[in-house]
């Protein structure tokens, strides 16, 4: 098979644009598809070399697997060692624990299947996932351990039909993949049946005779291609439902530019054809590889955003090493003459022995804490920063109303705590106030469920929320002893839809239930007007209300970060702590309306852990070397232990009654 430079530049086009959206360039949003421009090129080249091997009666599968190998392993095995080696180092139990699963999950080309199992995608932009981006290699490799097969026997017993039957999977495929991605758009992205119609694109176009074409018909299909490809990557982002019919035009784009240059020159074969395109075509095997780890790697070391400066070193440390692994990794391997068959898959499985069981060792042994000194594994102790928390993760509430006891234990429920995770949260906070009164009280808490009467969230698998809060109603109806009920919930991102600093996870979209026709109205409206309804229901109903104020969101996972900070003799809280400022102008709304509750009836009070968490300038994130937060928004048990003094005059009230 003739060697095609433009196809080396199509694979730079594609490279790039999955650097620059990695990197965060929002020019660059839908940079993605630079995947499905790689699964093209990689069909019809591979498919066009063992059609034309298989015609000429010299495939062989052991000979195929071979140059896969030589192709493949060299480069991806030395990434692999390297991310565990520089992990070993950088992260704490849980993350290395998790690195671990992922490299055994890369050695088996099965990471797509196990990426699927932990989040989507477009959740993690840089959260501790260095071999994330080895999903689509998974992919790759898993199609290719059924078309070597599929094409000889096609082409033995159905040789006039081979394009017909590559035609019914192709299009089964993309059913599948349109199907996946309504029911499952995390499967459909990963999982190797929704991308294998991409793949066999690129596969029909070698089998394909475009027929002759002129100058005019080969620019118009490449300038065509190329502006579909140009315009996903501009177009296109994380809130495009994709693969599907949006992967259709790259998909198509690079098909036409790859048919364009069959017989001919083009312009954009031309610009294709120039030699820094070439160049980076040919070491963009590496550039996949190298450049997802540095920048997971470079972001968790800094705790915080990389600069433009420091993008500009990625930029260059990704491609100086990049091709250093081209040129001394890559290439070597690829003479048939380094290193003879069989001795290739010999050498191929005792690497991926090593670092499959490597993988697996440190998930068994649960991210290896022997590697971790005392003084800072206790960073990472969770029974410290959790410590009583423990004692209501259970109590989480599902279709049956079973309360929780919270406070002394002796003492008969006269108060409720209602809310989402972070009732839950501030639970240890409640309890210890209550137990030093003493008072008892009941705890009803459920995942993403704010307290807000008739709102419903439409991005969150409780979508029935207030079926929940109307079950609490019904049971303060049934116990009227309770007198006092005290609200917590994440308020703020139920007020402004969206996470905070790096958090992952989709922005929060409410609804309201009890009103269809005001399904325009904002988040903002939605989460005033479900306040005011649960607020003038228990104030109607004899209930004082006790709204508890947003805790400070951090934007890092607290415990990890504090980790690497110690690791690397740095002060978590200059890096990572909100200022105060901050924390204001992320709560503005939400303050207000709580403030504005509060004026209108004397039954309603507020608490405010910020009061506690925050000074003039700054809202602490750990204190006396214990993390104050389990994650990035949800208090510790220490920081429960802040806080409790917030609740100390109110459970006072209660007990003077």
């Amino acid at each position: 098979m003739k060697y095609r430079p433009d196809i080396d530049g199509l694979r730079a086009v594609a490279v790039l644009a999955v650097l620059f959206y990695h990197a965060g360039f929002n020019r660059f949003s839908g940079g993605f598809v630079g995947v499905d421009v790689f699964f093209v090129i990689s069909g019809f080249l591979i498919t066009k070399k063992i059609a034309e091997e298989i015609l000429e009666n010299k495939f062989t599968l052991s000979r195929f697997y071979e140059k896969r190998i030589r192709r493949i392993y060299p480069a991806l095995f030395t990434v692999i060692l390297l991310t565990l080696a520089v992990g070993a180092w950088l992260y704490d139990i849980a993350t290395y624990r998790e690195l671990g699963q992922s490299a055994t999950a890369t050695t088996l080309f099965l990471s797509n299947i196990f990426f699927w199992t932990q989040s989507g995608y477009f959740e993690s932009p840089s959260a501790l996932k260095p071999l994330l981006h080895m999903w689509s290699l998974s992919v790759e490799e898993q199609f290719y351990l059924g078309l070597p097969l599929l094409l000889v026997f096609s082409f033995r017993y159905f040789k006039k039909h081979v394009r017909l039957i590559l035609v019914l999977i192709a299009e089964a495929s993309f059913i599948v993949a349109v199907y996946t991605l309504d029911q499952d758009p995390s499967a459909a992205f990963f999982l190797t049946q929704s991308r294998i119609w991409e793949l066999l694109t690129g596969s029909l176009l070698a089998l394909s005779n475009p027929g002759k074409m002129g100058p005019k018909a080969r620019n118009f299909l490449s300038a065509s291609g190329m502006s579909l490809i140009l315009a996903s990557v501009l177009l296109y982002s994380e809130e495009t439902a994709f693969p599907g019919a949006a992967a259709i035009p790259p998909v198509l784009g690079s098909a036409l530019i790859i048919a364009a240059g069959i017989q001919g020159d083009s312009l954009i074969q031309k610009i294709l054809r120039a030699k820094p395109f070439v160049l980076i075509g040919k070491i963009s095997y590496s550039l996949y590889l190298w450049h997802w780890p540095l920048l997971v790697f470079a972001r968790d070391y800094l705790i915080r955003e990389i600069t433009l400066f420091e993008l500009a070193l990625w930029f260059a440390a990704t491609f100086l090493l990049s091709y250093l692994s081209w040129k001394y990794i890559e290439t070597p391997f690829r003479s048939l003459d380094f290193v003879r068959k069989p001795r290739i898959f010999f050498l191929a499985a005792a690497v991926m022995a090593v670092t499959g069981l490597a993988g697996f060792t440190i998930h068994q042994r649960v991210g290896l804490p022997s590697r971790i000194p005392p003084e800072q594994a206790e960073i990472l102790d969770r029974k410290v920063w959790h410590g009583e928390k423990t004692k209501w993760l259970n109590c989480e509430t599902g279709d049956d109303i079973k309360p929780c006891l919270i406070g002394a234990d002796d003492q008969p429920p006269v108060f409720l705590l209602w809310g989402d995770s972070h009732a839950n949260a501030m639970a240890p906070a409640v309890h210890y106030s209550a137990s030093e009164t003493p008072l008892a009280g009941y705890l009803f808490w459920r995942t993403g469920c704010p307290p807000l009467l008739g709102i419903d969230r439409t991005d969150h698998p409780h979508q029935e929320c207030s079926t929940f809060s109307n079950k609490i109603i019904l049971f303060l109806e049934d116990h009227p002893e309770i007198k006092t009920v005290i609200l917590s919930s994440r308020w703020v991102i139920s007020a402004n839809g969206t996470r905070f600093k790096t958090e992952e996870g989709n922005p929060v979209k409410l609804v309201d239930s009890e009103n269809p026709n005001g399904e325009g109205s904002s988040n903002q409206v939605l989460f005033e007007t479900g306040l005011q309804r649960t607020v003038d229901k228990l104030v109607n109903m004899g209930i004082e209300v006790v709204l508890v104020a947003p805790v400070p969101e951090i934007g890092y996972h607290v415990p990890s970060a504090y980790f690497v900070a110690v690791r690397t003799g740095r002060d978590i809280t200059s890096i990572i702590a909100p200022t105060l400022e901050e924390y204001q102008a992320r709560n503005a709304v939400v303050i207000s309306i709580l403030s504005k509750l509060a004026d209108q009836n004397n039954q309603v009070q507020i608490v405010d852990p910020a009061a506690i968490l925050c000074d003039d300038n700054i809202c602490r994130v750990v204190s006396d070397n214990k993390p104050l937060y389990v994650d990035d928004d949800h208090l510790s048990t220490v920081g429960a232990q802040e806080v409790a003094e917030i609740f100390d005059r109110i459970f006072a009230s209660i007990a003077d009654r």
